[in-house]
């Protein structure tokens, strides 16, 4: 994560369900994602006359043993980078020349609706399963992977991605396990059908996610769901070769891959679990790495290195799909009834403050809630920024004496970012009294928190499913969703009816501007002060050519080569 990704607590978004899932709490090392993986640039070593050429081995660290790295439960970025690279679905991410991450045919070749509810997918032809399976991919194998995801038996943590879907629960679980999902069907070999619950123009955008991808359930009956959990098989350019625990995952070419204009170069991906930061950059330093991490309060110090500055080496920070935030607790009245008071909060919380002193600088302050790298992303939504004068003068025209409660996640940049805060907050006359709580007491209280139970401000983070502008908005604050989303318990019906209306829009422009209306809204009134969009900071050699990170988090490692 971010160098502040441990002073909040941090979660996925549950975009179709009423409970939204922790992802990372209090990650202890930070500067760090899932290895080397977020927002496009070509990266290191592209310079002009390399070319692209097979062979050789990518050394990419992965910071702790996957929880999964199958689609059933691939939940978070190290397991999801790995599952990245070994399946593929009916979509895929890939991001545009303004930056932003759009939705392109994977194996599918097209699709349509007419409704924004019933969606018809159209399959390329020649698409196989890699050795051993080696058949070709058809439309029944979707029905049947979305149906072994959403069955309740199989306890799928990210089967909500699929909720929309006709036949799922809120939670993306099967209605009726008997049935199935009633909304999936396969009229033929090659074509797939699709019903979801409600008009949802954005659901191609969803079936990017690792979730929806394509996988041999025959063969997954064969060898047993453990044997295939550890060594599983998809569609993608690279096959896992092995998976040990705590040790490696190994990934080698796809001999056999459908699309050889997009086949991989490099021969093996070598992929050693490094949890320790210091372990992990001292590896990178002595050769044995292709990128890292920096230990906290080394990212100065590693822009400084020769390396650094001779171009043999990359410094960076990379965007990610992530915001960072102070929620206010809407169901207080103290603060819910008092929009004055908000305003000041937010004009008194000096965010680029908390960037360049808990962060390191390594974070971009925020303008909003949605990140670059989004379609529809706006600067300057933020009304209130920073503007302590103004915020003193809120403050003294208040008729009591403002004292508030503010959690934190343990650490020492969640301390460091809270007295930051409170520094702020106190000259603009509000008092705060800090608490701090392990990761997952302040999800619990946070959780369970009403109008005269916990904090009455805390900070929170969040990170997206999918490139989304909704997938940001929707689940935060969305009046059903906002008590577990954001955990503020904000409802506005006129919000609400724009993220309603922008969820079943088809036209993408028309869209991101009732998005956009949506989060204007919402930043007047304050339930959430976003302080700081998330990015790592990573440091690549150029022994590798061809490196680029998309804003979700991804590397295409079929596109990178030893030079």
């Amino acid at each position: 994560m971010s160098a502040l990704d441990h002073a909040c607590v941090v979660r996925t978004a549950r975009t179709f369900s009423l409970s939204v899932v922790l992802l990372a709490m209090l990650i202890a090392a930070a500067l760090v994602l899932a290895g080397c993986s977020g927002a496009g640039t070509t990266g290191a070593g592209t310079r002009s006359g390399d070319a692209p050429k097979a062979g050789g081995t990518y050394i990419y660290p992965l910071h702790a043993d996957p929880v999964s790295i199958e689609p059933l439960n691939a939940q978070e970025p190290d397991g999801m980078q790995v599952a990245h690279q070994v399946f593929e679905g009916l979509v895929k991410w890939k991001m545009n020349d303004a930056g932003d991450m759009v939705a392109e045919p994977g194996i599918a070749e097209s699709w349509e609706t007419t409704d924004s509810q019933t969606w018809t997918f159209h399959l390329k032809k020649g698409v196989t399963f890699q050795p051993p399976v080696s058949r070709e991919v058809t439309a029944q194998d979707f029905v049947d992977s979305w149906n072994r995801v959403t069955d309740p038996k199989n306890q799928s943590y990210v089967s909500y991605v699929l909720a929309p879907i006709e036949g799922c629960d809120d939670g993306g679980y099967q209605v009726d396990p008997k049935k199935g999902l009633s909304g999936v069907r396969a009229i033929d070999a090659r074509t797939l059908e699709v019903k979801l619950r409600y008009p949802f123009a954005e659901f191609p955008m969803v079936l990017g996610h690792t979730v929806a991808a394509a996988t041999p359930v025959e063969y997954i009956k064969k060898v047993g769901k453990k044997a295939y959990g550890k060594r599983p098989v998809g569609t993608g350019p690279y096959m896992v070769g092995s998976w040990k625990d705590q040790r490696a995952v190994k990934l080698t070419r796809n001999p056999d891959y459908w699309d050889p204009d997009n086949a991989g170069f490099v021969e093996k991906i070598s992929m050693p679990i490094i949890a320790d930061a210091s372990t992990m950059w001292l590896e990178f330093q002595n050769g044995k790495l292709d990128c890292s991490s920096v230990p906290p309060g080394q990212v100065k110090v590693a822009e400084a290195l020769p390396p650094v500055r001779s171009g043999a080496w990359t410094a960076k920070s990379w965007p990610d799909p992530a915001v960072g935030f102070i929620g206010i607790n809407m169901r207080d009245k103290a603060l819910g009834d008092n929009p004055q008071l908000r305003q000041a909060l937010s004009e008194a919380a000096d965010a680029q403050a908390v960037v360049s002193e808990a962060g390191e600088g390594v974070p971009l302050q925020a303008s909003g809630y949605v990140p670059p790298g989004i379609a529809g992303h706006q600067d300057d939504q933020n009304p209130y920024s920073y503007d302590l004068a103004q915020a003193q003068a809120i403050v003294a025209d208040l008729a009591s004496t403002q004292r508030l409660a503010y959690w934190y996640g343990t650490g020492e940049r969640g301390k460091e970012m809270a007295e930051t805060l409170k520094a702020g907050w106190k000259t603009a006359g509000i008092e705060v009294d800090l608490s701090d709580l392990e990761g997952p007491t302040l999800f619990d209280r946070l959780s369970r928190a009403g109008s005269d139970s916990g904090p009455q401000v805390f900070a929170a983070g969040y990170i997206a499913n999918y490139p989304s502008m909704g997938d940001f908005l929707y689940p935060l604050f969305y009046s059903d969703q906002s008590s577990i989303g954001s955990f503020t318990g904000y409802s506005n019906g006129a919000v609400d009816d724009l993220l309603v209306q922008a969820r079943g829009t088809q036209d993408a422009q028309q869209r991101h501007n009732l998005y956009a209306q949506a989060e204007k809204l919402i930043l007047a009134d304050m339930p959430a002060i976003p302080l700081y969009f998330f990015r790592d900071f990573l440091v690549t050699n150029n022994r590798i050519g061809g490196f680029v990170r998309d804003p979700m988090g991804f590397v295409d490692m079929w596109r990178v080569w030893v030079k």
